[in-house]
């Protein structure tokens, strides 16, 4: 008779395990219904657009909808991928996105995907910056995806902005 092979060691997520103290009243955790939502406020302090954090289901979608073909030519070796950062953005923003208090001149502007698209071609680029910011931030994952590069050239473009606003304000100040 051959013997059953022994039990594997239990893998624990970071910071939990045997060894971290744990009150003996914890009630085991719910990891279906993982929903976190933030609210996202524009420049008149009434405006708000709220988002959430995505959970995984909505990050696999949102990682197929942005994902692009690579072209391996054999003959050369020479690979191409195309990578759009203005659809890579809405993407982001649409798969985020839940509801609004958005007015289109004295109408109230129903929240759905389709005006949700139409806000983004017709707004504000900075606004659009900023909430994506704001969403990034709700998605720490997202910032893994980031080379060096690109936290580089945002941060050159961070120092842009800032000069713009001190020089801005300088003059709002005279």
């Amino acid at each position: 008779m051959s013997e059953a092979p022994p039990m594997q060691e239990p893998t624990f997520a970071p910071g939990h395990g045997p060894d971290a103290a744990q009150s003996k009243s914890a009630e085991q955790a719910d990891y279906f219904g993982f929903t976190r939502t933030e609210k996202f406020v524009f420049p008149d302090g009434i405006t708000f657009i709220e988002f959430c954090a995505l959970n995984e289901g909505a990050k696999k979608d949102y990682q197929d909808r942005i994902s692009s073909d690579m072209v391996l030519e054999r003959k050369s070796g020479d690979a191409r991928m195309s990578v759009k950062q203005g659809s890579q953005r809405h993407e982001l923003i649409k798969a985020a996105c839940v509801d609004w208090n958005l007015k289109r001149g004295d109408q109230i502007v129903p929240f759905n995907k389709i005006q949700l698209s139409d806000w983004l071609t017709l707004t504000d680029p900075l606004i659009v910056e900023d909430l994506e910011k704001a969403i990034r931030k709700a998605n720490p994952w997202l910032m893994a995806d980031m080379k060096s590069e690109d936290i580089r050239r945002e941060i050159e473009n961070l120092e842009e902005m800032y000069e713009v606003a001190k020089k801005r304000e300088e003059g709002e100040a005279s």
